[in-house]
């Protein structure tokens, strides 16, 4: 399943809703207390083209030198690190005098949600300075949300001229999502990760090790699409290793492009752009335009959806072998029209769902229709064949299912075993590997007069019965998979899970 399937986790809707649900919070001022390690701080000079700047002033984020004025974006709660390069020497004391007066001006706007934060001011020289935004402490640990700005309008330079205010940096400040493991019984409870930015995240890989993340580099409230940061974490060596190009689940582009067999693809890199080193990475060149390409159950194929550029109909399926470089081509077995979003009518890549018998994909029966048209791999034959789930022909078939496939949960249906429903069901939800049993997160019904709580609940197929395993999650808790063994559960939120 895609990130952006995962119920669209940290769009601009979601982080508006939180933004909603705190407004409550009253505006105040930072609390004026800096650290001793706050005051000691200061970085080494960047190395910057000021021949070349356009700009007056840029401000560059540190911890991601990609996201520069003007912009607005999410960051983490710790204190965030800046360097402003000028396009000429500048009047030193008008920038931090505009920088501080700008910041508490924007708090004065009803129910924003800004704050001033606490800065710190290190000059390299009157062309850059180095800055420390620090959220006031009685703050940081009461709101679930902040934003702040970072502006020079108003400002000198050594020549008089002054500032204006197009480019600015907007800090939108979230507490960052972890990951937590759950034991199946629901009574232990361990944090795994200590991610310092909130992003979406899955895992990529069967054995539950590899997680993709992405970073938005824009936010607004909005479900406009912006432009990702991307990287792969190790939860067993706890490395976070940050990619220059856009990595997916689910390739389309080119058919000169990577396939790291961890879980993720990436166009072949052009000329002077570096990319990590894997020995998982594969590179694949085929004819044609890939307009989908997924990874086999046991990541020894890829699977594509192939054609002209322009093609939109019939594509061929290519099956190709990563330790052989050979493929297996069946010309136009893709039948049908490619699958475009319902709400942006965007071309979708063509998904491969495999479960090591049959490899699951869907297009549709006309090219301004939502009616899908279902098919399958039948890796024992080596044929197409038609395929019809319990899902009406209108509505997505995606499904997971147990290891043997013997029930499969539909988001669009329920839960089945073959045509006979078992369940209606929400789709966050995971199967737990070698087991029949599903688990949840729905919320649980009170007692009349105390709130409702969300909590982590377990579906037994095979005798039809739902418990809870674990009381009282937070709201904005998600699942996120289940370990190989069968033991720990992994869910995601940004608040603390009680012992």
């Amino acid at each position: 399943m895609s990130i952006v399937f995962a119920l669209l986790i940290m769009t601009g809707s979601d982080f508006a809703q939180a933004t909603s649900t705190d407004s409550r919070i009253a505006q105040s001022g930072p609390s004026h207390t800096t650290s001793q390690t706050t005051k000691e701080w200061k970085q080494k000079e960047l190395s910057y083209d000021y021949v070349s700047m356009k700009e007056d002033v840029v401000i560059q984020l540190n911890e991601a030198p990609q996201l520069r004025s003007p912009r607005r974006t999410v960051v983490g709660p710790a204190p965030q690190a800046y360097t402003l390069f000028f396009k000429e020497a500048v009047n030193r004391g008008t920038v931090e005098a505009a920088i501080r007066k700008n910041a508490q001006e924007e708090t004065k706007k009803e129910d924003l949600g800004y704050v001033e934060p606490i800065f710190t001011f290190h000059w390299v020289h009157d062309r850059q300075l180095q800055l420390l935004a620090t959220l006031p402490d009685t703050l940081a640990k009461d709101r679930s949300w902040t934003e702040y700005v970072v502006n020079v309008a108003g400002a000198k330079t050594v020549k008089g001229t002054t500032f204006d205010d197009t480019n600015d940096f907007s800090a939108v400040v979230f507490a960052p999502s972890q990951i937590w493991r759950v034991s199946v019984d629901g009574k232990v409870k361990e944090k795994m990760t200590d991610f310092a930015v909130r992003t979406p995240m899955e895992f990529i890989d069967p054995e539950e090790r590899y997680v993709l993340l992405e970073r938005f580099t824009e936010y607004c409230e909005c479900d406009a699409r912006f432009p990702m940061l991307y990287s792969i974490y190790d939860i067993q060596t706890k490395e976070l290793t940050a990619y220059p190009v856009e990595l997916t689940d689910n390739y389309s582009g080119a058919g000169d492009f990577m396939a790291d067999r961890r879980g993720f693809f990436f166009a072949h890199p052009p000329k002077g752009t570096e990319v990590p080193k894997s020995e998982f990475a594969t590179r694949i060149k085929v004819d044609g335009y890939v307009h989908g390409a997924s990874f086999s159950h046991d990541r020894k194929y890829v699977l594509m959806a192939v054609g002209k550029t322009e093609q939109k109909k019939d594509l061929d399926l290519v099956v190709y072998d990563l330790a052989t470089a050979k493929e297996r081509r069946l010309p136009g077995a893709i039948k049908g029209w490619v699958p475009t979003d319902e709400m942006n009518g965007q071309v979708q890549p063509v998904s491969f769902i495999d479960d090591g018998r049959y490899a699951t994909f869907e297009m549709r029966t006309e090219e301004e229709s939502f009616e899908e048209l279902r098919q399958r791999y039948d890796w024992q034959s080596g044929k197409v064949i038609s395929w019809n789930p319990p899902v009406p022909k209108e509505a997505w078939s995606g499904y997971i299912q147990s290891t043997d496939g013997a029930y499969q949960m539909y988001w669009n249906a329920g839960v089945f075993k073959g045509d006979v429903k078992l369940k209606e069901m929400k789709p966050d939800a995971i199967w737990i590997p070698g087991t029949h049993h599903l688990v949840y997160i729905d919320w649980e019904k009170a007692e009349q007069g105390a709130e409702s709580v969300s909590s982590l609940f377990l579906f037994d197929a095979d005798r039809k019965q739902q418990s809870v395993l674990v009381k009282g999650l937070p709201a904005n808790v998600s699942i996120l998979g289940a370990s190989n063994d069968g033991k720990w559960l992994y869910v995601t939120t940004p608040e603390l899970l009680a012992p």
